[in-house]
């Protein structure tokens, strides 16, 4: 189906209201349940199978299935219509507001406007009448944002699929790779005393300094002697540090937490087991100190990395897509963001590539937009992509 067939079937008007409506409804992580049902409505508007997943109370899944002529393969788009918090805001959060050509508002660009493409791919092949075999799945799913509740419960009620595109905002580029994440807490003992005589106590807060500074002078820059092709060296964040009880008591207890990104083929036992050993390094040149490393309490599941080889069929096919529907072949990349891809592809065999509108740069951000060039063109390429793949031969029973 050639480029102006597919904008008269869809115009970007369409895709355009179908987003503002999604960004009206409210959908911080927590809070989704407005939005699942609202899809579920559309799905059953649009003659779509449709089903309802409880991920939590009152937080569903929603999955829509478009019918191919015949059986064959099983093409999943999909992605989370949970959004970041709104306090940092300097926009309207739920009222989308359209000035450049871009669409402003929460969820615009994270990750409603992937979610308004792909529900407008579908309409797409149903109204050109586009003769394809097998199922396209439409799966929107909450907690991304924190635990990635969503997917690893669809994975778990037996959702299937051949192939999985996961809609995050990549700025048009077909991403094949990201590092996976590991939460990692350390904790520094000491022992606590009266302010008035801090010589008679162990400052854990004054260790950990020390700690930190012994982690980033000798330990951290060690990663960088582990290399990927694609993905680079693992790096590490020190995003939280707790310590004390009162500004009178000596503190007694410090806990670090950082975020490690990790590359393919480590496992946590030998991240934690790494940063250990240099830690009963430390410990064994001062009495003083005591300090354990551990997998964060934060973290209830391991975040592994996911990569696919950026000559895969399904990368290739997907940035031959962008060329024929957009005019510019899609750039291949690898995410420096962790995402449900890893769930998909490494923990459950599903070849799986990532594409969407809008920059990562902005999601999350206190003024979150969406280019709408790249909106309109994210539909096309969906349904060229899904033509793609499932205009094939039936698939054997």
């Amino acid at each position: 189906m050639d480029s102006n067939t597919m904008r008269e079937a869809v115009t970007p008007r369409e895709t355009i209201e179908l987003l503002k409506s999604l960004v009206r409804i409210p959908s911080v992580n927590g809070s989704e349940e407005a939005v699942a049902l609202w899809l579920n409505n559309l799905f059953q508007e649009l003659g779509l199978e449709t089903s309802l997943y409880e991920v939590e109370p009152h937080r569903p899944a929603v999955v829509g299935v478009l019918h191919g002529k015949r059986p064959g393969k099983r093409l999943m788009y999909t992605t989370h219509f949970d959004t970041h918090v709104t306090d940092n805001m300097e926009i309207p959060p739920f009222e989308p507001e359209i000035r450049e050509n871009r669409l402003y508002g929460r969820g615009s660009c994270d990750a409603k406007g992937s979610i308004a493409a792909m529900i407008m791919s579908a309409v797409l092949l149903q109204r050109t009448g586009c003769d394809f075999s097998g199922d396209l799945l439409l799966a929107f799913v909450p907690d991304e944002e924190y635990m990635n509740k969503g997917t690893t419960e669809l994975m778990r009620q037996g959702i299937a699929a051949d192939m999985a595109v996961v809609g995050e905002p990549t700025e048009m580029a077909v991403g094949f790779g990201h590092r996976g994440c590991t939460h990692i807490d350390i904790n520094v003992t000491g022992r606590a005393y009266h302010s008035a005589f801090p010589e008679r106590g162990i400052n854990a807060i004054e260790l950990m300094a020390h700690v930190i500074t012994a982690l980033r002078s000798e330990y951290f820059p060690t990663y960088e002697q582990k290399h990927h092709p694609y993905l680079g060296h693992p790096v590490i964040n020190l995003g939280l540090i707790r310590g004390g009880t009162r500004i009178h008591t000596v503190a007694d207890k410090c806990c670090a937490s950082f975020l490690r990104r990790d590359l393919p083929g480590e496992t946590t036992e030998d991240i934690l087991d790494g940063i250990q050993g240099f830690l009963d390094g430390l410990m064994a040149r001062d009495p003083k100190l005591c300090a354990h490393a551990s997998l964060s309490t934060i973290q209830q599941r391991i975040r592994l990395p996911f990569f696919m080889e950026p000559d895969h069929p399904l990368v290739s096919g997907l940035s031959e897509s962008c060329r024929r529907a957009a005019g510019r072949e899609g750039e291949k990349q690898v995410m420096n963001y962790y995402c449900d891809a890893s769930i998909l592809c490494t923990e459950s065999g599903i070849p799986t590539v990532i594409f969407g509108p809008g920059s990562i740069s902005v999601a999350h951000s206190a003024v979150e937009y969406i280019e709408l060039d790249q909106l309109a063109d994210a539909v096309y390429i969906y349904a060229d992509y899904a033509m793609s793949l499932l205009a094939g031969e039936e698939k054997t029973p």
